[in-house]
């Protein structure tokens, strides 16, 4: 199936990969700003259920100029008898209005066929309007609002520093693990990734060297429903003494501002993480983790680094989301 993806604007190229990595078996990919065209054998459900960086999934009807858009539009086939168009303004070379005017134009060719109905149509035609034209037939919208309810604040156990839900869900998806497999953060902190590995269904373990994290990431996990996690109060470098390999690894370590370091040197601390993430890891496991400098990728021993996505998250502070596979 081939789908069209309009990719949220907080960080385009972190949208694009892990819209990418969710696919898993993708066959062809074409992206056009924050309009991506994917190819894969899954379902625009299960696209749904794990995509954060994005608005919505659609099958995909065609793409064209916007001098092409009528001789589509006159061949285009919809799947029911009612329709309504819906379209979004991706690039700043359309003037405001101009989806307005495109919505009632492609309105007007299609009703001499089918019938517009704003309320309850049978199809909804999504237009994305980028550099070239997408069109597709809606299949859903991702629910940003739920990413929302699980922000820090509205946890039982808050520590202000967590990575937005949103930001955690696409570490783990960056990470390709599938559902029933083992996701393991050793610096689970609150428990904020180890609760989105845990929505999508994997099985979720964590540790952390302060027992108050430990006792408020299973806190957190039973107040969102995340049934039997696995989770130690460890050091990073004993896991490879008390567990078995897992299928992939998504954490956010302590970077030595707000976070604590236990007073140990960003770098000693870095070089045993990567140590142990791959010694933890399956063959061609993936750790993706949020680095605070790129400067630390080079302690990645063992490791094909296959994307780098920084992340601003305020004036003087810029993650870069990092992606290993394991050789």
């Amino acid at each position: 199936m081939r789908y069209l993806i309009e990719l949220s604007g907080e960080s385009e190229n972190l949208a694009k990969a892990e819209a990418t990595a969710c696919a898993l078996n993708h066959h062809g990919i074409m992206s056009d700003g924050r309009a991506l065209i994917l190819e894969s054998d899954f379902s625009s459900s299960e696209l749904l259920s794990r995509l954060a960086l994005a608005w919505s999934v659609s099958d995909f009807m065609f793409s064209c100029k916007i001098a092409e858009l009528d001789g589509h539009l006159e061949k285009l086939d919809l799947p029911g008898k009612s329709f309504r168009v819906r379209t979004s303004r991706l690039d700043p070379i359309h003037n405001p209005g101009d989806g307005t005017k495109l919505s009632r134009h492609v309105g007007e060719i299609l009703g001499r066929r089918y019938k517009v109905d704003l309320v309850n149509p049978d199809v909804e035609l999504r237009i994305l309007m980028s550099s070239d034209i997408h069109a597709g037939i809606l299949r859903g919208e991702v629910d940003r609002s739920a990413f929302e309810a699980r922000k820090p604040e509205n946890r039982p156990y808050k520590h202000p520093i967590s990575l937005h839900p949103k930001l955690a869900r696409a570490l783990v998806n960056l990470t390709q693990v599938e559902k029933n497999q083992i996701l393991l953060d050793p610096f689970c902190g609150t428990g904020g990734i180890l609760m989105e590995a845990g929505l999508i269904g994997c099985h979720v373990l964590g540790g952390d060297i302060d027992q108050r994290m430990v006792d408020g990431t299973l806190q957190n996990l039973s107040h969102f429903g995340i049934t039997n996690p696995d989770i130690r109060n460890l050091d990073i470098s004993e896991w490879p003494k008390v567990h078995e390999k897992v299928h992939a690894i998504a954490t956010d370590p302590p970077y030595g501002r707000s976070a604590s370091t236990a007073k140990e040197q960003i770098g000693s601390l870095y070089s045993r993480t990567f140590s142990t993430c791959h010694a933890m890891l399956k063959k061609k496991g993936r750790l993706a983790i949020a680095l605070p400098d790129e400067k630390h990728i080079t302690l990645a021993t063992g490791f094909t680094l296959e994307g780098m996505y920084p992340v601003r998250v305020h004036r003087s502070l810029t993650r870069h989301f990092c992606v290993f596979k394991k050789v």
